[in-house]
């Protein structure tokens, strides 16, 4: 096999998997992981089972991979990539609320939030599961207070507060939001509790004199 041949084999391989992935997390997003069917994703992605175990030993295997290659990038992307960019605390942190309510789809807010939904039902079942969930976790808040802590060493948040558990409340709430709208199928209520949010993150910002 020449180089250019073996190239294409081989992002022909990486595609199959990565529509396998997508596809999975699409199904497990709508279904849960344990509504998720390896016979569904195949039917899906058009592809054979011959195809899905040359990439994956197991459902569970599949299960590992979307954490890891889909879940983890996604809140990386949505979520811990732009708390890196923060320059002012307080205002980054609204903006960023501000701009991840208006990027949601009502799609994304009626299904909830994917990190949230496996936590809630995988986290009891499974340890493998849950200690990679809880790794997505901790990069999150260690990213959030680590903007907190920043912003209390620039004079621009509350030397009172308590950064570790402040990213930890924030986290939850939004959360928390997001789950209360995939219950009531309403919108409205993450706007009108994002109000209160941004109330809330006010509230920590140094006072100018």
């Amino acid at each position: 096999m020449n180089a250019t041949v073996e190239k294409t084999a081989v992002r022909n391989a990486d595609a199959t998997r990565q529509k396998i992935l997508d596809v999975a997390f699409e199904e497990i997003l709508l279904k849960g992981y344990q509504g998720l069917r390896v016979d569904g994703v195949l039917k899906k992605t058009a592809l054979t089972k011959g195809a899905f175990y040359h990439h994956f030993g197991s459902k569970k295997e599949l299960g590992h991979a979307v954490i890891e290659e889909v879940l983890r990038p996604w809140i990386y992307e949505r979520w811990i990539t732009p708390l890196q960019n923060i320059d002012h605390s307080i205002d980054g942190l609204i903006e960023l609320l501000k701009e991840a309510r208006d990027e949601m789809t009502a799609c994304e807010l009626h299904t909830g939030c994917p990190l949230n939904n496996l936590t809630q039902e995988m986290s009891p079942l499974d340890e493998s599961f849950r200690t990679r969930i809880v790794a997505i976790w901790d990069e999150w808040h260690h990213a959030l207070a680590e903007v907190l802590e920043r912003g209390q060493r620039l004079e621009q948040v509350k030397s009172s507060l308590k950064p570790e558990n402040v990213a930890r409340f924030l986290i939850a709430t939004m959360e928390g939001i997001i789950g209360q709208c995939k219950c009531y199928m309403s919108d409205a209520a993450f706007y009108d509790a994002g109000e209160c949010l941004q109330d809330y993150l006010e509230s920590l910002r140094v006072e100018k004199a």
